[in-house]
C-alpha cells in the first residue's frame, strides 16, 4: 500500500455502506430485538404519541382477533376484513398497467429479479407516491392500520407500496426471493398483500411459507436465501402453507418471522401482485427519504404512518 493509499479517507457512502451491513448481519439475529430496544427508549415520546394515535383508530372484534392471531401464527386471511371498493380501486390500477406491459417493462428502475416486473414506477415522482395514490390508500385503510397496529402494540410506518407480475423463467435457476429467506428491513416486518389475478395452483406461483412457530429455527441464521433441501432438512415439507386464492383475496404476513418464498411460475402462468410493507418505528436502518409525497388534506394519523 503506497502512503497516499493509507492516509486516504474511506468515501462517506463506503462507510454507511459498512454501517449498514453490520447492522443487517446484526438485526438477522436476536440481538436485533437490542438495538431495537435502545432505539426506542431513545425516542419514547414519539412511541407515546403513535400510540395514541392508533387509540384514534375505530375497533371492531374481528380485527382485534386478526391481530391476535398475525401474532400467534405470524399471518392471517383478511379478505373479509378489508375495504372491498378500495380493493377493486386497486386492481383496476392494475390492470390498467399490464395493458401497457411492454411499454412500462423499459421503465422499471430496479431489474436484478428477471422473474418479475415492477409495474409502478412510472407513479413515482422524486421517489416517492402521491397520498391519494389507490395503492396507498388501499394500505391506509383503518382496518389494516388497526390489526397491524395492535399487533406490534404501535402505529405502523407504511414503508412502500408494490405491484409486481411475476413470470416464467423457464431454464433458469431459482434465485432472490423465489428462495426460501426472512425479510430484514426491521425485527417486525408485516407485509398485506392481494392476488389480482387468480392463484388456483402451484403453477401460478403462489406466496408459499412456513408459520411462525416452525420457522423459528431459522431466525439466527446468517443464510440469506436457502433452498428447499436446506429448508425442509430443518422442517420437513408438511409445515409449508401455500396461499391458493381467488382474486382480490388478501392476507398479512409477518415476513421477518414467517420464512418464505413465491414467484415459481410456470409456463403459460402468471401472477400479479399488490403489497404494502409496514415495519414498526424507530426504523433500525438509518431511514431513507419517505416512499410518498402529501396530496390534498391528511390526518396527524396518516402524516405520522407515512412519515410526512
Amino acid at each position: 500500500m503506497t502512503a497516499i493509499d493509507a492516509g486516504a479517507k474511506t468515501p462517506k457512502h463506503a462507510k454507511i455502506s459498512q454501517f449498514r451491513r453490520l447492522l443487517w448481519h446484526v438485526n438477522r439475529t436476536d440481538l436485533g430485538w437490542a438495538v431495537k430496544a435502545a432505539l426506542t427508549a431513545l425516542q419514547l415520546p414519539a412511541r407515546a404519541k403513535r400510540v395514541a394515535l392508533l387509540k384514534q383508530l375505530p375497533t371492531r372484534p374481528e380485527w382485534t382477533e386478526a391481530s391476535r392471531k398475525l401474532a400467534e401464527d405470524g399471518y392471517v386471511d383478511v379478505s373479509r376484513l378489508v375495504d372491498r371498493s378500495l380493493a377493486e380501486a386497486v386492481a383496476s390500477s392494475a390492470d390498467a398497467k399490464v395493458k401497457r406491459l411492454n411499454e412500462l417493462v423499459g421503465q422499471q428502475k430496479e431489474g436484478h429479479k428477471s422473474f418479475w416486473v415492477s409495474l409502478l414506477d412510472e407513479d413515482l415522482v422524486g421517489g416517492a407516491f402521491a397520498t391519494d395514490h389507490p395503492f396507498v390508500r388501499y394500505a391506509l385503510q383503518p382496518a389494516a392500520l388497526r390489526i397491524v397496529g395492535d399487533f406490534m402494540r404501535d402505529l405502523p410506518q407504511l414503508s412502500d407500496v408494490l405491484l409486481t407480475l411475476s413470470q416464467p423463467t423457464p431454464n433458469q435457476a431459482l434465485s432472490y426471493s423465489q428462495l426460501w429467506h426472512l425479510d430484514h428491513d426491521d425485527k417486525r416486518v408485516c407485509k398485506l398483500f392481494i392476488y389480482l389475478t387468480d392463484v388456483q395452483n402451484t403453477a401460478d406461483g403462489p406466496f408459499t411459507f412456513i408459520p411462525a412457530g416452525p420457522s423459528k429455527p431459522f431466525r439466527n441464521t446468517l443464510k440469506s436465501h436457502m433452498s428447499d433441501a436446506q429448508v425442509f432438512g430443518k422442517t420437513g415439507p408438511d409445515a409449508v402453507k401455500e396461499m391458493i386464492a381467488p382474486r382480490l383475496s388478501a392476507f398479512i404476513v409477518n415476513t421477518a418471522r414467517c420464512l418464505h418464498m413465491g414467484s415459481r411460475i410456470q409456463s403459460d402462468h402468471s401472477r400479479l401482485l399488490y403489497t404494502a410493507t409496514y415495519i414498526q418505528q424507530p426504523r433500525i436502518y438509518p431511514e431513507p427519504p419517505t416512499r410518498f409525497r402529501a396530496v390534498g388534506a391528511l390526518t396527524e394519523l396518516e402524516r405520522t404512518v407515512m412519515r410526512l
